[in-house]
């Protein structure tokens, strides 16, 4: 049997390729500039290779190369997260959507996918109140410490929720933790859950960034490779206990909205031209 794997990865045709798309990948999740060495490590290539790669990616300015010679990802990237949110029909309509949401809430609205255990957010919308917080466009969060992972997450059986943190349980079977709060265990996540299924939506309070509180709903999208959606809402604590109805109620409408549209695109196959694409989301 051939061995089609070195070092534990993959043996490609095409390894210059596969070494840019990792790179991408790793500076795309990545909160700061990094070296060749830290790319090397992170993305499992040669530094020689990395160092080859980068002056191609450069060149063509899908990396920039900083003062301290750190990389970070280009302007080309952006064209290329416009064509991707120009190819999902509603996108444009639902950043409406979530505008309108922010304006009359004046939090932060932010819309996610679930990718394996984490969140990665597509959209987010600042409103009058918002403030500095860990999540942003393009940021993938650990699922189990948002409310738009519980709110997606909850869509899946206990089973299926188990399959998805199977591999990423720490050395003491515990979940990723971003503040002391956190929930870690599964059993108790799982239960979590149960209740976000019983009340239709999602809640965290200081699981994420410590002070500050969140609620999510998913909302059907199935649009290009896309599924469930969550639409969250999020804001400091002592500011949600006061207007906690009238912050379900809109959160809840704003759902409904996205996907009666997404439904009445789908069943006309309607598709959205670039024009109407608004690039400030992918920045």
């Amino acid at each position: 049997m051939t061995d089609n794997t070195a070092n534990g990865k993959p043996r490609y045709a095409a390894p210059a390729a596969a070494c840019a798309a990792d790179l991408l990948l790793v500076l795309a999740r990545s909160d700061s500039a990094l070296s060749i060495a830290q790319l090397s490590e992170r993305a499992g290539y040669t530094k020689s290779l990395v160092y080859r790669v980068l002056g191609e990616l450069e060149a063509r300015d899908y990396v920039s190369k900083l003062s301290d010679g750190g990389y970070s990802l280009g302007l080309a990237v952006v064209e290329l997260g416009g064509t991707f949110t120009a190819s999902v029909p509603l996108m444009s309509s639902v950043r409406r959507v979530l505008r309108r949401l922010a304006d009359l809430t004046e939090e932060t609205v932010s819309l996610g996918m679930l990718q394996g255990d984490q969140v990665l957010y597509l959209i987010r919308e600042e409103g009058a109140r918002s403030v500095f917080a860990v999540s942003h466009v393009g940021k993938r969060l650990p699922a189990n410490a948002v409310a738009l992972g519980k709110a997606l997450l909850a869509e899946k059986t206990d089973a299926e929720v188990r399959a998805v943190f199977a591999a990423r349980l720490d050395g003491h079977g515990e979940l990723a933790a971003l503040t002391p709060n956190t929930i870690t265990s599964l059993d108790v996540f799982l239960e979590n859950l149960s209740r976000v299924r019983e009340r239709g939506h999602a809640e965290e309070h200081g699981e994420s960034v410590r002070g500050r509180c969140c609620v999510a709903a998913t909302a059907a999208f199935h649009q290009q490779g896309i599924d469930n959606v969550a639409i969250s809402i999020s804001m400091d604590e002592a500011r949600f206990h006061p207007a906690r109805e009238s912050i379900l109620e809109a959160l809840l409408k704003a759902r409904d909205q996205v996907a009666r549209e997404a439904h009445g695109r789908a069943a006309i196959g309607e598709a959205p031209s670039p024009s109407e694409v608004v690039m400030g989301g992918l920045s």
